[in-house]
């Protein structure tokens, strides 16, 4: 106790923070990765055609090179929670589910056409912004929709819908390894040979 006692009194004399000389070595690993495995993870359907992960990036191609739309045609990418008004009536029998976000069996349960998954551990407030443009043949009919879906309570909710032409952004909350899926429908009934969209879907989360 003596000893002890001649320590702690010689700490109160040189001070806490006190020390002639230190060294820490700690280890470091960041490591770049492809989308479906980022802290904000962006993972495609692999069963749904156009829809993939190219070069690490999520990336729609939907195109003459990967096969395109027909002209006078419908295509949907993916399932939906709901319908898309006057988009498919009388076209088209959209394909819906009561869940197409749930991936709680890994790949088999996503029917969306992607999902957006929050894997940072951290609450995070997510916001897409529809950033398209519509190079459509003026008379053309050729139309569009996006949806956002969630799986809440084994159910799935619609939380987004954006319809053409494009212009703005859905927010929404992500808990930790909560999901988000997106569904993409393309109506070519009355378009014209060579109409196309293109763009992006800028993704942030804070």
């Amino acid at each position: 106790m003596l000893g002890l006692g001649g320590l702690i009194g010689s700490a109160g004399v040189l001070g806490t923070g006190a020390f002639t000389a230190n060294e820490f070595e700690r280890e470091s690993s960041i490591s770049v990765v492809d989308d479906s495995a980022g802290l904000l993870g962006l993972v495609p359907n692999a069963s749904i055609a156009g829809v993939m992960t190219n070069g690490g990036a999520l990336t729609i191609a939907i195109d003459e090179e990967n096969g395109g739309v027909n002209v006078d045609s419908v295509y949907q990418f993916g399932a939906f929670v709901d319908g898309v008004g006057d988009l498919t009536d009388g076209k088209f029998t959209l394909v819906t589910d009561d869940n197409p976000a749930d991936m709680s069996d890994g790949q088999a349960g996503l029917e969306s056409a992607f999902a957006i998954v929050n894997q940072s551990g951290q609450t995070r407030d997510v916001t897409v912004d529809f950033e398209l443009n519509d190079d459509i043949e003026s008379g053309s009919q050729t139309e569009y929709a996006f949806e956002l879906q969630r799986s809440i309570g084994g159910s799935g909710q619609r939380i987004g819908i954006a319809t053409s032409p494009i212009d703005g952004d859905v927010t929404f909350g992500m808990e930790p390894g909560d999901s988000v899926g997106v569904s993409f429908i393309v109506n070519a009934f009355g378009g014209s040979i060579g109409d196309a969209i293109d763009g992006s879907l800028a993704i942030s989360a804070n």
